[in-house]
């Protein structure tokens, strides 16, 4: 079974089968929501105390460990011994979630670069660049000011999704800043997070620091409402209850742009289809509304991005080779089916195929899929855009936001995305080749576990 994780493992009188592709693939405990309360007690507690009692240097090294040992790397040990083979963790993960297997290898890497590189995530939150002020918080501006990067909190808890793993080194670089976490994975794919918190104590993180709790939706509500401060992951209605919170940060759904003031040119295509096809069209950075505006055309816009995706491998999903993901639950993919349907618009893309719900190499699929429409889109999990035309004038007030924007050939456009609240992250010329967790997730996690204050010392 797999256990909860709170200040050590703990199997549960209640335990779930986690369902996959082919058969049920794992038993999962059940953390009582009562588990939540003791969970954070310990957390605030012990676990802050146990943070600020390891040098940060030494912290980072262990979270650096931490990354190397959940990629299967390192000599085994004692300590590693509840650390299934990498392979037997990626196949559970492409088995109950339907993320290809190539993709799910590149987001466990990209979850351990973002353990091995913490140091300079936490230099770039830093208010002097530097790491010293997590460990003696005084500093000094313009000679006179004495200030303090102190914490504002004394846990972190988060309600994690099941779209990519690479989302668990946001909550896991808190750690490397003296705070505590305290997770609820999803019910799809427990198996990220018991294996970081394996890797992590493995590694000399100190147990009353870290803790993931298995459980229903409650769970993870509860650890929102009752942590100092907390992130909830997932899709509108997953986060709804969180909007107005404001010691909640909200993450979804991303329905992620791309503005374009002219004709794009082969390599910007390329990029755009990259946005569109990577992370298997499930990550919050994947591209769900393409908007022609200027000198334009939406309609060879959406050809040239149709022409690209036609290249995507809908083969096994443990093959490193297979780009389109696939649904455990067959009916959550006709309901997909049916709702891009009802949406007025053309479908470029249905030129290349019969039917876009097919079945392969036993799984339902959703073929990429390209709309031409006058709406904007919501987004789906699989590699779908719809690529509309607006007015440059109304933009970009016309477009709800969204947590990434690309901007091709309008300068102006460009520094407005820049500007406006709405828009977390802004690219020009091109969607990015790849993530950099120096970057911020919407915002730091310093904006919200730390604060600056003044501090003038005798």
């Amino acid at each position: 079974m797999l256990p909860v994780v709170s200040d050590g493992e703990r199997e549960t009188v209640r335990s779930t089968t986690v369902e996959g592709t082919d058969g049920p693939v794992a038993e999962a405990a059940r953390a009582p929501t009562v588990r939540v309360h003791d969970a954070l007690s310990i957390a605030r507690e012990a676990g802050f105390d146990a943070l600020a009692d390891v040098p940060i240097a030494e912290l980072l090294d262990r979270l650096a460990t931490a990354g190397a040992l959940f990629l299967g790397e390192g000599a085994p040990s004692a300590s590693t011994d509840s650390l299934e083979p990498f392979e037997t963790y990626r196949r559970r993960v492409t088995e109950t979630t339907g993320l290809p297997a190539g993709w799910v290898r590149t987001s466990a890497h990209w979850l351990a670069v973002g353990l091995r590189h913490a140091a300079e995530s936490l230099r770039a939150q830093s208010p002097t660049g530097e790491l010293d002020v997590y460990g003696d918080p005084t500093y000094t501006r313009e000679t006179t000011v004495g200030l303090a990067f102190t914490p504002r909190v004394r846990a972190l808890g988060a309600s994690m999704p099941a779209n990519d793993p690479t989302v668990y080194a946001w909550p896991a670089l808190a750690l490397g800043m003296r705070i505590p976490i305290v997770l609820r994975p999803s019910d799809r794919e427990p198996f990220t997070a018991i294996r970081l918190a394996r890797a992590l104590l493995a590694a000399g993180i100190p147990p009353t620091a870290v803790h993931v709790l298995p459980g229903d939706r409650a769970v993870g509500e509860t650890i929102c409402r009752e942590a100092d401060h907390a992130l909830a992951f997932g899709g509108a209605e997953a986060v709804a209850p969180f909007r107005d919170d404001p010691t909640v940060e909200t993450y979804g759904p991303g329905e992620s742009i791309a503005i374009l003031g002219r004709d794009p040119t082969d390599r910007e295509l390329d990029t755009l289809a990259r946005g569109v096809r990577r992370a298997g069209g499930r990550a919050c950075f994947n591209l769900t509304r393409i908007v022609a505006t200027g000198d334009c055309d939406p309609d060879a816009l959406a050809e040239g991005v149709a022409d690209r995706l036609a290249e995507a491998d809908a083969g096994p999903l443990h093959d490193e080779r297979t780009d389109v993901p696939g649904f455990v639950d067959r009916e959550a993919a006709v309901r997909i089916d049916d709702a891009i349907t009802a949406i007025d618009g053309t479908d470029v893309t249905a030129a290349d195929r019969e039917t876009r719900l097919v079945e392969r190499a036993g799984a339902a699929r959703l073929l990429p899929t390209v709309l031409r429409t006058d709406e904007l889109v919501p987004e789906f999990p699989f590699p779908f855009v719809g690529v509309t035309e607006r007015e440059r004038s109304a933009l970009p007030d016309c477009l709800e936001g969204a947590y990434l924007a690309v901007a091709i050939g309008d300068d102006d456009l460009e520094r407005r995305l820049v500007r406006s609240p709405a828009f977390r992250k802004v690219y020009g010329g091109g969607y990015p080749a790849s993530v950099d967790l120096r970057e911020t997730h919407e915002t730091y996690l310093a904006s919200f576990l730390y604060e600056t204050t003044t501090y003038d010392p005798a």
